[in-house]
Formats: C-alpha cells, sequence, structure tokens
C-alpha cells in the first residue's frame, strides 16, 4: 500500500514535471518582439459590386493634365539584419542557459514538495 502511494507520488511529480516543461517551452516565444511587419486590414471588392465612378488612387499610377496614365514599378523594401552572427549565437547561449537552470530551479522545487498526505 505504500509502495503504490509513493508509486503515485513520484508518477505525479514526473507529470507535474513534464506539463511544466510543455508549458515553459511553447510559451517561449509569447514576449518576444516579431519582427514580421504589421499588415492593415484592407477592404475586399467583389468583381460585380465595383463602381467604377468612384476613383481608387493606385500606388504606382498617376495621371497627368492630358488625361494619360504614367505607370511606375515600385521597389519593395528591404530588410537589413542588425544583429552580427556572435550576436545571435550569445543570445541563444543565454536563452538555452537561462531555461536550463529554470528547469533545475523547477525541478528542485517541485521535488521537495511537502507530501500531501501527511496533513
Amino acid at each position: 500500500s505504500t509502495i503504490i502511494t509513493q508509486t503515485n507520488i513520484i508518477m505525479a511529480r514526473i507529470t507535474s514535471i513534464v506539463a511544466l516543461v510543455a508549458v515553459s517551452a511553447l510559451s517561449a516565444d509569447a514576449f518576444t518582439v516579431s519582427n514580421m511587419p504589421r499588415t492593415t486590414l484592407s477592404t475586399m471588392r467583389m468583381a460585380e459590386d465595383e463602381d467604377t465612378s468612384i476613383p481608387t488612387a493606385e500606388r504606382g499610377v498617376s495621371l497627368d493634365q492630358d488625361g494619360k496614365s504614367n505607370v511606375w514599378a515600385i521597389e519593395p523594401k528591404i530588410e537589413v539584419e542588425s544583429k552580427s552572427s556572435e550576436e545571435k549565437t550569445s543570445s541563444a547561449i543565454f536563452a538555452a542557459g537561462g531555461f536550463a537552470a529554470f528547469a533545475v530551479a523547477a525541478g528542485a522545487i517541485l521535488t521537495n514538495l511537502p507530501d500531501p498526505n501527511q496533513f
């Protein structure tokens, strides 16, 4: 009976440690700044609902004083990396060390919890 109780306690602790590690791994990027550009919401128009009486302004298109359209190319924005590979490597090592320290601290705390059956 006591062996089964101790086994259940150990299994519960292992399960809670695994759950804690899984939650930590899944939420690791929850508070990082995203490099993805923010997109704006645009109105989608159906082809049959188009109203040609309202002039729309397009990027890269203009009309001159004679009513002729001028079209030019718009170059995409170029993204430049601001971090060197050394900075990326050092930040990855720092993150891994922080996670390892968290895992050790969580394991030490969880394995030294008092037995709830004592109370």
